[in-house]
């Protein structure tokens, strides 16, 4: 027989019909076990990528750089050498350069070399570590003037462009939580304004809704423990059923997990409809507030679990919907494919018909600038390389 959708799903035997709170409830409860669902099957995805990455994606990210890092080095050997080159095609060539030392940034793990870092102080006009350390200066005045503003002073003085990755991110966890702290002393420090009579009743039942909570989980552990204690069953196979029941009980108050404590006893209430009237109001007000605090925490927990820095190498291949949506499978036939074109180019510019090779490439370049605008376009998709 179908269920009625007027069924309480915590006394499945009864037919009354369900009032608002009962309603949040059923709703909560859905959205809570989709939620532990959804960060279950989030963690297990990312896991499964980056374990991918690794394996197959890294070592062809080391191989294009290393390409991007050659052909940049060999259209500087063309633009220094100027072999039957006009104007034009010497400006293509530092855009093309450019675009090199772009991917290779992209995709290499180490600091340019001597002769990359001439082909950057070429193309902007200043030396690779005076524009890092230019810029690692910007970030950091960006920084204070945003504390600042906010109203809180930060020390960054020994904040530099030296310190290691590890170094940096120690560095930032420590200086939140000295503005934590700022933030708290300043709030403390605020004149209190005085409450209005809602603000104050509203605290109040908040204070009488959270001592309830503490004391119903203590409560149902209590009154489940006595049901589930397995020394006062006789019937042995009742008795293992109650000895695992009573593991998750007690596994779950240690925890202060009361979602699974209200699926214990919502178990055992559908056994006893005698029961069913325990299910006041007054509890399901605790229950329902309970149950969205905990939906809220998976969401923030989800939200954490996407954005974590284990999972930063999968961000360069994030499209329209996150890292979740990436097809690292895909993404890994276009490096083959781009590597195979790449390595192809590189060896017909490094042979005897390479002045050939470029002037081919220069053609394509020239032509697709003239149909298409060149301020929507990546120039490192304009070549094979």
């Amino acid at each position: 027989m179908m269920k009625k959708k007027t069924d309480l799903i915590i006394g499945k035997k009864t037919k009354q019909k369900l009032n608002p709170k009962q309603r949040t409830f059923n709703r909560l409860i859905k959205k809570l076990e989709k939620l532990r669902t959804e960060k279950k099957e989030t963690a297990a995805e990312l896991s499964e990528k980056l374990n991918y990455y690794g394996k197959y994606i890294s070592p062809l990210e080391l191989k294009i750089a290393a390409l991007h890092k050659e052909s940049a080095k060999i259209f500087y050997k063309f633009y220094r050498e100027k072999k039957s080159l006009s104007k034009s095609d010497g400006e293509i060539l530092m855009d093309m350069m450019a675009a090199q030392l772009n991917q290779f940034s992209q995709f290499g793990n180490g600091e340019p070399d001597a002769e990359l870092k001439e082909i950057f102080e070429l193309i902007e006009g200043e030396s690779f570590d005076e524009a890092a350390e230019s810029d690692f200066q910007a970030m950091k005045d960006d920084m204070s003037e945003t504390f600042k503003e906010m109203g809180f002073e930060v020390d960054l003085g020994d904040f530099n462009s030296d310190l290691t990755e590890e170094e940096m991110m120690r560095k930032m966890f420590e200086m939140l939580g000295d503005v934590n702290e700022q933030a708290e002393a300043k709030a403390a420090a605020e004149p209190q304004r005085k409450k209005t009579k809602k603000q104050l009743e509203k605290e109040e039942h908040e204070k009488q809704i959270e001592a309830a909570k503490s004391k119903n989980i203590a409560g149902i552990y209590k009154s489940l423990a006595k049901v589930f204690h397995p020394d006062l069953e006789r019937d042995e196979n009742r008795r293992h059923e109650k000895e695992a029941l009573m593991k998750q009980l007690t596994a779950a108050y240690k925890d202060n997990d009361l979602h699974t404590l209200l699926r214990l006893e919502l178990e055992w209430l559908q056994k006893e409809e005698d029961n069913l009237d325990k299910l006041s109001d007054e509890k399901l007000e605790i229950y329902n507030r309970a149950l969205k605090e905990q939906t809220e925490e998976l969401e923030a927990e989800i939200y954490m679990t996407v954005q974590h820095p284990r999972y930063f190498p999968l961000q360069k291949y994030a499209r329209f919907f996150g890292i979740e949506g990436v097809n690292l499978k895909q993404e890994k036939k276009t490096l083959e494919s781009k590597i195979e074109l790449m390595a192809a180019d590189i060896e017909e510019l490094k042979g005897k018909s390479s002045l050939k090779k470029l002037k081919e490439i220069l053609r394509t370049a020239r032509q697709q600038l003239k149909n298409r605008d060149i301020f929507n376009i990546r120039l490192e998709d304009m070549f094979d390389f």
